[in-house]
C-alpha cells in the first residue's frame, strides 16, 4: 500500500514531496518571498574548535538580536512556586500588572514567565512591581518581576532591579527632564520620571526610576559644576542620591532579596536544629 503523505505547510526553500498535491498561488508566492528574504540575509560564519562548530556572536549583534525579537522592552517574572498554568496567567498577568497595551506571556523556564511588551509605559509599570503577589483561586502566589537581560540564567537571578532614586533639595531649575535624566544616568539607564516630578507638585525632591546593577558601587552623591561663561569661574555643589526600597543580592546564591549576611545568618539557624 502507497503511502499517504499528509498536507502540511512547507519550510522555506522546500519543495512539494507529493508532486500530485496542488499548491495554491498564494502559497508558492509566499514561500518563494520568503526564500528570497532569507538568501539576503548574510549569515554567521561557522569555525571548528577542537572538532566543534563553533558561531561567534558581539555584544552588539545580541543587542540588535534583541530587538528583532521584541525583547527591548520584555520583563521575567519569576514565582515562587510553578502551580500556575501558562493558559491562565496570559489572562490574568497583563490585567494584574495594569498593562494596556499588547504584550505576549510565555513560559521561558520553570517558574519564569517572559513578557515582550509593546508600550513603553506598561514596560514601566510592571517593572514598578518588583515584589508582590498574584491572586488567583484564593490563594496569593508570590513573585518577583525583573528586566530581561540577554545573559539570563533560569539558575540566576538578574543583578540587575527597577529602582527609584531621589534627588533631595535640588535646585527646581535642574528639574529639567534633560538635566534630571543625564544626572541619573550616574546611577543606571533613567527609564521614567516621576508624576510629581513632572507636575511640579513637589519641588523639595525630585524621582527618576532607573534600572541599575546590584553589584556595582552605587554612588551616594554626585558633583554638580557651574560654568559661568563669562568669567570661566566654576561652582561645584554636591548633590545626594536616595535609593528608595534598594533591592539586596546574595553574589552567593545569585538571588535577589537578601544578601550574604543574611545568608549566612539563616544557615547558622538552620545548624543550630
Amino acid at each position: 500500500m502507497s503511502a499517504h503523505i499528509s498536507p502540511r505547510p512547507l519550510v522555506v526553500g522546500e519543495t512539494n514531496p507529493n508532486p500530485n498535491q496542488q499548491t495554491s498561488f498564494a502559497t508558492r508566492l509566499t514561500t518563494n518571498q520568503a526564500t528570497q528574504n532569507l538568501t539576503k540575509i548574510q549569515l554567521k560564519q561557522i569555525q571548528y574548535v577542537h572538532g566543534e562548530p563553533t558561531i561567534q556572536f558581539t555584544k552588539g549583534e545580541r543587542q540588535t538580536f534583541a530587538q528583532e525579537e521584541r525583547l527591548h522592552q520584555a520583563i521575567i517574572i519569576r514565582f515562587s512556586s510553578d502551580t500556575l498554568e501558562v493558559k491562565d496567567l496570559r489572562t490574568i498577568l497583563p490585567k494584574h500588572l495594569g498593562i494596556k497595551g499588547n504584550c505576549l506571556v510565555g513560559l521561558l523556564a520553570r517558574r519564569h514567565i517572559l513578557l515582550r511588551i509593546d508600550q513603553y509605559e506598561d514596560y514601566v509599570v510592571a517593572l514598578s512591581k518588583s515584589v508582590s503577589f498574584l491572586p488567583f483561586h484564593g490563594e496569593q502566589h508570590l513573585y518577583r518581576v525583573f528586566p530581561w537581560t540577554i545573559d539570563f540564567n533560569s539558575r540566576e537571578d538578574t543583578s540587575m532591579a527597577a529602582v527609584w532614586i531621589l534627588l533631595p533639595r535640588l535646585s527646581p531649575d535642574l528639574f529639567a527632564k534633560r538635566s534630571l535624566l543625564s544626572m541619573a544616568s550616574a546611577v543606571g539607564r533613567p527609564i521614567v520620571i516621576d508624576k510629581a516630578t513632572q507636575d511640579k507638585t513637589r519641588p523639595s525632591t525630585a524621582r527618576v526610576k532607573v534600572i541599575l546593577d546590584l553589584m556595582d558601587k552605587l554612588p551616594k552623591r554626585m558633583c554638580l559644576q557651574y560654568l559661568d561663561e563669562q568669567t570661566g569661574k566654576i561652582q561645584e555643589d554636591f548633590q545626594e542620591f536616595v535609593y528608595d526600597n534598594l533591592p539586596l543580592y546574595c553574589n552567593h546564591c545569585k538571588h535577589q532579596g537578601h544578601d550574604e549576611k543574611r545568608l549566612s545568618i539563616d544557615f547558622e539557624k538552620e545548624s543550630r536544629r
